[in-house]
Parts: C-alpha cells; structure tokens; sequence
C-alpha cells in the first residue's frame, strides 16, 4: 500500500490563513477518497478462479489483514486531522475570517465520511470472519469492481464540483469584506463631515444661503422661460 506523501499542517502554531485551510481540507478529504476505495474491496466476494491461481491474495491471509488493519489506521488518523482542520476552521468563521456556510458544507461532509468508515468497517469485519465461505462468479466479481469503479468516479466529480462552490463562495466572501470596509470608509468620511459642520455654525449658514439662491435662480429662470413659449406662441398664432 503506497502512502500519500502530502503534509497537512495542523493547527497549533495560531490562526492559519483561510485558503490555507480549505486546501488542507480539501486534501484530506480526497485522500480520505482514494483510501475508502481501497477499503471497499475488502467486502468484494472473491472469485473461485482468483483464490485458486494465487492462494496469497485471499481476504483471509495474513498479507491481506495487515493491508486491511493499515489502511483502518490511516482512515482513522485522516478523520483526526480533518476534525481537527474543521475546528480550526470553526475558530476562523468565529472571527469573521471565514464562510459559515462552507464550514456547514464541510462538517456534514465529515459526519458522512464517519458513518461511511463506520459501515464499511463492520462489513470489512463480518467480511473477514465469513470470507472462506463466500463464493462468486466472475460476472459478480466483474460487476462489483465496476460498481466500484463508478463509484469513485463519481465522488471524483461531488468533490470537483464542491471545488468550484467553494472558489465561488470565497469570491464572493472576499467581495463581501470588501464591501463592508467601502461602508465603514464611508461612515467615517460622513461622520468627519458631521463634526466639521458643528465645529464650524457659519457653514450651516453658507450651505443654507446657497441653496436659497439656486431656488431662487430656478424661480427666475422659470418664469422667464414661460414669457418666452407665451410671447412665441402669441406670434405663431398671429
């Protein structure tokens, strides 16, 4: 069994950057993938004709257990680390650092990966107690390598697509903060304006005055127009 030489920096050293823990979530969880698909053929029923030209490859031999107590122990120690990044990511959405909502994404994830490794893990067991009594054709092996074949095909594309969410969501988040340090920017600008016209009464006064005269002027203006359409359409009729 090869192992993933990837290196998932846990939390301990403080907050961590955002994008660095969705990448280290992301990682874990398709690690996380590619080890359950191994897992998963643990509880495939083995074919005559496979048992029979190599008696080394059974589920029961001492090769097969170990491969299968290795690989429980590395899902097991994948789970630690995801339940440990997800809480630092809690930590994070709680200081406003984060998306709650890619958080919520990626805890239901991890609560379905547990109950997955849990199911398998009792089958795999049963799996192990039974195996020399199972028996199949090779149609049946065939059918269940292909089930399981699509299978992992198809989680390839659910974390594709949750991928894409999520860089939909971080733009969106990042447009947001944006968004709120513009207001916050102005906020201050129209306070300092506030204080300026109190500190200062005779600018009330100047901004009151100008507002008069332009009044003032539409009126003139106004009237003067209506004598001129008045005078022309007295001599259009004339």
């Amino acid at each position: 069994m090869n192992s993933d030489s990837v290196h998932i920096e846990l939390p301990g050293a403080g907050p961590r950057p955002w994008d660095q823990l969705l990448r280290d979530v992301r990682e874990l969880e398709m690690r996380f993938d590619t080890r359950i698909a191994e897992y998963m053929r643990f509880v495939q029923p083995a074919s005559p004709r496979s048992a029979a030209s190599n008696s080394t490859q059974g589920i029961n031999s001492s090769t097969e257990r170990q491969s299968c107590t290795q690989l429980e122990t590395e899902l097991k120690t994948i789970l630690g680390d995801l339940e440990a990044v997800i809480g630092e990511m809690s930590e994070t959405v709680q200081l406003q650092r984060g998306s709650k909502r890619v958080l919520e994404r990626h805890r239901e994830m991890y609560s379905d990966y547990v109950r997955e490794f849990n199911r398998y893990q009792t089958n795999v067991q049963a799996a192990l107690t039974r195996s020399e009594l199972l028996t199949g054709s090779n149609s049946d092996g065939s059918a269940n390598v292909a089930d399981r074949d699509r299978l992992v095909q198809e989680r390839g594309r659910i974390d594709q697509a949750h991928t894409d969410i999520d860089m939909v969501l971080d733009h969106a988040f990042s447009v947001r903060q944006d968004l709120v340090e513009q207001r916050s920017m102005i906020s201050g600008v129209t306070s300092r304006m506030v204080n300026v016209t109190e500190r200062i009464p005779g600018i009330n006064l100047l901004l009151g005055r100008i507002r008069s005269r332009k009044r003032k002027e539409k009126v003139v203006l106004a009237i003067v127009l209506s004598i001129c359409i008045s005078i022309l359409l007295y001599v259009l009729s004339g």
